[in-house]
């Protein structure tokens, strides 16, 4: 029991932390230290868990993904490939309302200091154009600008998921959230985009000229694709694939300070926030006394309703708490592993409970105020938190109704 209320009481901190503007990466740095000090479990055991971080293949390629995502993310920032993407999709796509779901979904796809940022005022300006008030652009940015988190392969979420789960197929989970992601997306079009009406005088390339930007689109997002090509088709890592990325880049722009503009883009802060929970996830499975409490509460449980009311409590509160979907999961991943091997879960079951705790710490994550995106689009947008919550209304309901529901059913199934 003292290891749960160590626990709880550590996680608890991090919005302490963060309220006194400690950064994200140093808050969950910190977060891990406390949870190594405090779980008894002994410094020749937290030194060898740290070392381990980067000895395990899965956690080593996980931790330079990350990193080389980084650095992708900003040089196409620099170089102003993002922003010939953003040019090609407006001369591409006819319909404002289509654009406002695919520029931030687009930008969303890679870890850009500042991200949220970048694609608001895109939507910030064509929201005005088809007659949104200000929380529904604000709505509307953070719901799609968060699509790549789940089904992207390079996200940092899915990245630590695939490390955290070894044994899974990662391609099924990502099935499973585009899935759930189509579901809830379709209701978050009814209810804030079905009834835009398009403007009357509309700026798109003449039909000569489409074939071109439909060229600039497939060229300029390329080392978005490419990378994810290569590792579904070839099984490449995702480390290695991302050179690949590197080198388009490379071609693509001016080459100006290229050295220079690469160790601006390195987010160290994002390579120190998966360490940190690569840590916590891993200190996690070695406190016995813990995951003891948690099997009494399994074996209570009794059924498969039970569990994940369990399941989505944790995972939602320590989401919400945190403002952060890795650090839910590093608690409830390894209470899944335990649960899975001591009540025979088949790989099936194991899929499907690793999607309902990756939506749940989503939700927790994504409606938390302490979500630093949602903090940048309503200082972009002038919105207060209550405008934006006000606006949501039914969507939290239904996007927890969705996964209780498709979580039931593939449970049925399985």
């Amino acid at each position: 029991m003292y290891q749960l209320i160590a626990t709880f009481l550590t996680f608890l901190f991090i919005p302490v932390l963060l309220r006194f503007k400690v950064r994200l990466s140093h808050t969950i740095a910190i977060t891990a230290i406390m949870l190594a000090l405090l779980s008894g479990i002994g410094i020749n055991q937290i030194l060898s868990i740290f070392t381990g971080v980067f000895l395990d293949p899965l956690s080593l390629d996980t931790i330079l993904t990350v990193f080389m995502v980084s650095l992708v993310g900003g040089t196409m920032k620099h170089y102003g490939l993002l922003d010939r993407v953003v040019s090609a999709i407006l001369q591409v796509i006819r319909s404002r309302k289509t654009v406002l779901m695919v520029i931030p979904s687009l930008i969303g796809m890679l870890t850009i200091p500042g991200g949220a940022v970048l694609s608001a005022p895109f939507v910030d300006d064509i929201g005005k154009d088809v007659g949104l008030i200000p929380p529904q652009r604000a709505a509307v940015n953070l719901i799609f600008r968060h699509i790549a988190m789940l089904v992207f392969p390079f996200s940092m979420v899915v990245l630590f998921v695939r490390s955290a789960m070894p044994g899974i197929n990662i391609y099924v989970i990502i099935f499973y959230n585009l899935v759930f992601m189509v579901l809830l997306l379709t209701f978050a079009y009814f209810r804030y985009l079905r009834k835009v009406q398009e403007p009357s005088s509309e700026k798109n390339s003449l039909p000569g000229h489409l074939s071109r930007y439909l060229k600039d689109l497939a060229i300029y997002t390329s080392p978005i694709y490419v990378p994810v090509t290569l590792n579904a088709a070839l099984g490449i890592p995702f480390s290695v694939a991302m050179l690949f990325s590197m080198l388009i880049i490379f071609y693509l722009s001016d080459r100006e300070e290229f050295a220079w503009v690469l160790k601006k883009s390195a987010g160290w802060d994002t390579v120190l926030m998966i360490v940190s929970v690569l840590m916590i996830k891993d200190i996690i499975l070695q406190m016995n006394s813990m995951l003891e409490v948690f099997d009494l509460v399994f074996n209570a449980a009794g059924s498969h309703l039970s569990l994940i009311g369990v399941f989505i409590a944790t995972s939602v509160f320590f989401g919400f708490i945190t403002g952060n979907m890795n650090a839910p999961l590093a608690i409830t991943l390894p209470m899944l592993t335990r649960l899975s091997s001591s009540n025979g879960m088949n790989i099936s079951q194991l899929h499907v409970f690793t999607y309902f705790l990756m939506i749940s710490a989503f939700l927790g994550y994504y409606f938390s105020p302490l979500h630093l995106c949602q903090t940048f689009t309503l200082k972009v947008m002038k919105v207060t938190t209550g405008e934006l919550y006000k606006t949501y209304g039914a969507y939290i309901f239904i996007a927890l109704g969705l996964l209780v529901i498709s979580t039931m059913t593939l449970l049925a199934l399985a």
